[in-house]
C-alpha cells in the first residue's frame, strides 16, 4: 500500500495514511471519483473513507505522479482505458472519451481512477496443476472461465511460471512458452520490464494483438505452449485453429460464470462447438486467488473436479 500511496496526490495520500489501519493485504482496489469520497474495495467488503471528497486536482496530480509528468508516453495504454503503474498495479480510467471516426483515441478529461492492486501468489495454482497435464505428460488445451476479479490473470500467470520452470509433482521438466500479454496485465510490463515473474523459459509479447502474437510466436519462438488472456473476438477461431494445427498447446481465459455463459458469445460458441479445448476450468466468484469451482473434461463430457464450497 505504501508503494501505491506515494503516487497519490498530497491530499489523498494524507487521507489514506490516516486510515492505514483499515487497509490490509486483502485490499484489491482503490477507487477515486471526482466529487466522491475514496472507495476501498476488499476481497469480501467495501467502504468509503468519509470526510474528504476527491477533487479534479487530486485526479490530475495523481495521474501526473503515475506517469511522471509524461502522459504522452502512456498513450497506447490509455487507448486501452488504463495505465500500468510501477509494481504492476493497473489504473482504470473514466472520463470524456475522444474519438476519431470510430477509433477511440483517449480522454479529454479524466474524472475517475480505479487502482487495481497487483499481487503475486506464488504456486497458487499448484493444487490444480494436475488437471492441466495428462498421464502422458501432455498439456491439455484449456480454457479458464471466470467473471471480472475472479483471478483469471493470477491463475494463468502462476501456471505460466510452473510450466516454464518445471514441476516436481506431477513431474514436468518445463517447456518454452510464448505469453501473449495483449494488455500488459499478466506480466505487468512497466517501462519495458515485466514487474511480475512469468518463468525462465517464457517469451513475452506485450501489448501484442492475439492474431499477430500467435503467428509470430509459432513462427519465430517455437513454443510448446501459448498462454493468452481474454478470448472472445472474431479472429480467435482462426488463430486457435492455426496454433492447434501447428502442434502448439494453448491455455487461455474467457469472461463468464459457466460454460453455458461463455457460449452466449457467438465467437466462443463456435470455438467450443469445434472442440478446440480439452478442459474447461471455471473459477469461483469470490476474488480469492486460484479459487477453482469446477474442472470439466470436454473430451469425455464429464466433471473431474467440483468444489461448491
Amino acid at each position: 500500500m505504501n508503494s501505491i500511496a506515494m503516487f497519490l496526490s498530497n491530499s489523498l495520500r494524507e487521507i489514506v495514511a490516516k486510515h492505514s489501519h483499515a487497509l490490509g493485504s486483502d485490499t484489491v482496489e482503490i477507487r477515486l471519483r471526482i466529487n466522491s469520497p475514496i472507495l476501498i474495495k476488499k476481497v469480501k467488503s467495501s467502504f468509503f473513507l468519509n470526510g474528504y471528497t476527491v477533487s479534479k486536482k487530486d485526479i490530475e496530480d495523481t495521474i501526473a505522479n503515475i506517469t511522471r509528468n509524461s502522459i504522452h508516453a502512456f498513450e497506447k495504454e490509455i487507448r486501452g482505458g488504463y495505465i500500468t503503474m510501477e509494481g504492476g498495479h493497473r489504473v482504470g480510467l473514466g472520463g470524456d472519451c475522444i474519438y476519431e471516426g470510430e477509433s477511440f483515441k483517449g480522454f479529454k478529461n479524466i474524472t475517475s481512477l480505479n487502482i487495481r492492486i497487483a499481487r503475486e501468489y506464488p504456486k497458487c495454482s499448484e493444487n490444480y496443476i494436475k488437471y492441466f497435464i495428462s498421464s502422458s505428460k501432455n498439456i491439455y488445451n484449456t480454457i479458464i472461465i471466470g467473471p471480472p476479479l475472479s483471478g483469471k490473470t493470477t491463475l494463468i500467470r502462476d501456471l505460466c511460471v510452473l510450466f516454464s520452470d518445471g514441476i516436481k509433482e506431477p513431474s514436468f521438466e518445463g517447456c518454452d512458452i510464448t505469453l501473449i500479454d495483449e494488455r500488459g496485465e499478466i506480466s505487468a510490463v512497466y517501462n519495458g520490464t515485466p514487474q511480475m515473474y512469468v518463468g525462465s523459459r517464457t517469451d513475452v509479447l506485450s501489448y501484442c494483438l492475439k492474431k499477430e502474437g500467435f503467428i509470430m510466436g509459432i513462427r519465430a519462438l517455437s513454443p510448446r505452449l501459448i498462454i493468452s488472456d481474454e478470448l472472445g473476438s472474431k479472429d480467435d477461431f482462426e488463430i486457435l485453429q492455426y496454433a492447434l494445427k501447428s502442434g502448439v498447446n494453448i491455455i487461455a481465459t474467457a469472461h463468464g460464470f459457466s460454460l453455458d455463459d461463455v457460449k452466449k458469445n457467438l465467437y466462443l460458441k463456435e470455438i467450443m462447438n469445434n472442440n478446440f479445448f480439452q478442459r474447461a476450468v471455471i473459477l469461483k466468484n469470490n476474488r480469492e486467488p486460484c479459487a477453482v469451482r469446477e474442472v470439466f473434461d470436454m473430451e469425455r463430457n464429464r466433471v473431474v473436479l467440483n468444489d461448491l464450497d
